[in-house]
């Protein structure tokens, strides 16, 4: 059976999390449960911190740069530059120059868009929010969420390697 999605950014939904903005343009039920596609907006500084999931993530950059860290390696993506992190690699990004990096990020199988929606503050559009410095009490909110869809958290980034 084949299955095609035609939604754009007008039908997205967009959330805030943590400073970024995430808007999930296909999700398990529109791919039949194959694949995710979150399209992020990461603002200077931000940083998604060291996590796994089940899921093989395929992360693609359209503008901007990121620091992609995937069991222990380092890796500059650029525009038109994409990587791949397998299942249950521990992995995490961070923007890496100085200003905002557009990035798809492809998750197979579905399933993890209702942590994103759990965990996000729901945005009417695409744009950034105000810049946040996360609590004690929202990673723990968000660390307790993520393990009901697979995610462990395993603390911020290494350090870059020179």
């Amino acid at each position: 059976m084949t299955t095609t999605s035609s939604q754009g950014f007008s039908t997205a939904d967009h959330y805030h999390v943590l400073g970024a903005t995430i808007s999930i343009t296909a999700d398990s039920d529109t791919t039949n449960g194959e694949y995710l596609v979150l399209d992020i907006l990461v603002p200077p500084l931000f940083e998604n911190g060291l996590h796994t999931h089940d899921q093989s993530e395929v992360f693609h950059v359209i503008d901007g740069e990121i620091r992609l860290h995937v069991d222990g390696d380092d890796r500059i993506l650029g525009p038109g530059m994409s990587d791949y992190v397998s299942g249950s690699k521990p992995h995490g990004f961070a923007n890496a120059g100085d200003s905002t990096a557009r990035v798809i990020a492809v998750m197979s199988p579905g399933g993890p868009e209702g942590f994103f929606r759990e965990v996000g503050q729901q945005a009417d559009d695409r744009s950034l929010p105000a810049p946040v410095e996360p609590t004690e009490e929202m990673l723990q909110s968000l660390f307790a969420t993520g393990e009901k869809y697979g995610f462990e958290f395993m603390g911020p980034l290494p350090e870059q390697a020179d």
